[in-house]
């Protein structure tokens, strides 16, 4: 369970271990290149990913804006800060979440090798 976690976080594909899950920075491959297998078979299963990237992104939120209680920075200034941290994470962890949601999908057999 864990080695395919793992390899989906590096955005490789959890059935081979070796093809690549992207093919650019917002293009998930719909099949693996090396296997075949198909990432996400449904209409609606990436919104599995959406919904780890909002958790996360949130998560990075409320832990800024933790920050109010232990700096005397203005407050116009948080939620600045805050808006852009999480915009850029959330930018930034978006193949993350996608190719994370197929490893759950992968283990819990909604995509399988045919």
């Amino acid at each position: 369970m864990l080695r395919v976690l793992f390899f989906s976080a590096m955005l490789i594909c959890p059935a081979c271990h070796r093809g690549r899950m992207f093919r650019s920075r917002f293009t998930m491959n719909v099949r693996c290149p090396v296997c075949g297998i198909v990432f996400e078979r449904g209409a609606g299963e990436f919104s599995g990913g959406m919904a780890i990237n909002t958790v996360a992104t949130s998560s990075v939120a409320v832990t800024g804006a933790a920050l109010a209680f232990f700096t005397d920075m203005p407050v116009w200034l948080l939620i600045a800060t805050l808006t852009l941290v999480s915009v850029v994470f959330a930018i930034w962890f978006y193949r993350y979440a996608r190719a994370l949601w197929a490893g759950i999908l992968y283990l819990t057999g909604s995509i399988r090798e045919d």
